[in-house]
């Protein structure tokens, strides 16, 4: 089959990327979708389409792609085949199962052969960075991430990229930067390694040489233990909740998701829960960045509710008039409360049936 072209999300300092690739003859059109982990799992999710509609094809591409935050360009085969060889050769390397499909790929990951390297494949991967906070907080997610391949790209001094302080590839929660001057910033990290939740503080000190940010030295002291609520004080944040009454679930689903592929869908025990993320990473901007400050809303559709989770007077009123003009033939408005906390998610979770019984228990 003739390769027509291969697409990627410029999220590489996210920890994770989506990849496409087509091929048609005169007769067949085959998509293929990559979900790439940069943090030691290579690629963990596979899927192929042959002669796909556009809308499913649309909608498989939203799926993989539309939570991810970035840009998507495209790239030549060479580079495609490249990268599902690296990947692939990941999941070799730390013995983690490959996805469903191995008949299609496996011959790529096993035997070819290509002069790209990963070096240069890094500015392709990655968005522009544009300010010194962005840098420090991208680094201080790939220092606890324990993503070596990321530091030894960004680091001067090659060692510096094997400085570790987590046991695993840890998840940064909440970062704190203050800038020093000259270069130097401290970063107060809260993150999620293997045995607990801590806290610590990491000097950096950085430059920037051909329009490109550079980390000088990376220094680590103060880590120190932190509870479980301690964490959830910390990450937590208030969370409106427009409850709507509901006919006709199963259609309701199909239309809703059919309208909006780039939702994460999840099944859950009493009903179907939708997570919505902004289509940028522009809190990674902030000097203080926290992991869920991406969550536009969340949706959990019962069999006759709806409830609709939002984190700012302005999404809430974007979100609601946005569900009323769409979906008017399938909702009623209901009720409305507001939580110090996020609630809708530990909710859906739970299992129970009864809201009001769940937020008074």
């Amino acid at each position: 089959m003739n390769f027509e072209y291969a697409k990627i999300t410029r999220s590489r300092l996210m920890g994770s990327m989506g990849l496409i690739t087509k091929y048609s003859d005169e007769n067949n059109e085959v998509f293929e979708y990559y979900l790439l982990d940069c943090e030691g799992l290579g690629f963990c999710d596979y899927v192929r389409l042959e002669n796909p509609t556009k809308q499913e094809a649309y909608m498989e591409e939203e799926r993989l792609m539309g939570g991810l935050g970035e840009n998507r360009i495209f790239i030549s085969e060479d580079r495609a085949l490249f990268l599902i060889q690296y990947f692939g050769r990941k999941n070799l390397e730390y013995e983690k199962p490959l996805p469903d499909g191995e008949e299609y790929y496996m011959n790529i990951i096993e035997n070819y052969e290509t002069e790209v390297t990963m070096e240069e494949m890094f500015p392709i991967l990655c968005r522009k960075v544009t300010s010194e906070v962005e840098f420090i907080n991208f680094m201080t997610m790939r220092f606890i991430a324990w993503d070596r391949e990321a530091l030894r790209y960004f680091c001067e001094n090659e060692e510096t990229a094997y400085m570790h302080i987590t046991n695993i590839n840890g998840t940064l929660l909440k970062n704190t930067v203050y800038e020093k001057g000259n270069g130097r910033y401290i970063s107060k990290p809260i993150y999620e390694d293997s045995d607990g939740y801590y806290v610590c503080k990491i000097a950096f000190n950085i430059e920037k040489e051909n329009d490109e940010y550079k980390v000088k030295s990376i220094f680590v002291t103060d880590k120190q233990p932190l509870y479980d609520f301690q964490v959830f004080d910390e990450i937590s944040k208030n969370e409106f909740v427009d409850i709507y009454n509901l006919k006709e679930y199963d259609e309701f689903v199909d239309k809703f998701y059919t309208d909006n592929p780039f939702m994460m869908k999840s099944h859950l025990d009493e009903g179907t829960f939708f997570t919505r993320f902004n289509f940028n990473n522009n809190h990674v901007k902030q000097n203080v960045y926290v992991i869920n400050n991406d969550l536009k809303a969340v949706y959990y559709v019962m069999e006759d509710k709806l409830y609709v989770g939002t984190y700012s007077k302005r999404d809430r009123d974007y979100i609601n008039k946005l569900l009323i003009a769409n979906y008017k033939d399938y909702i009623s408005f209901d009720d409305a409360m507001c939580f110090e906390q996020n609630v809708l998610y530990d909710f859906a979770e739970s299992g129970c049936d009864d809201f009001y019984y769940f937020i008074e228990d």
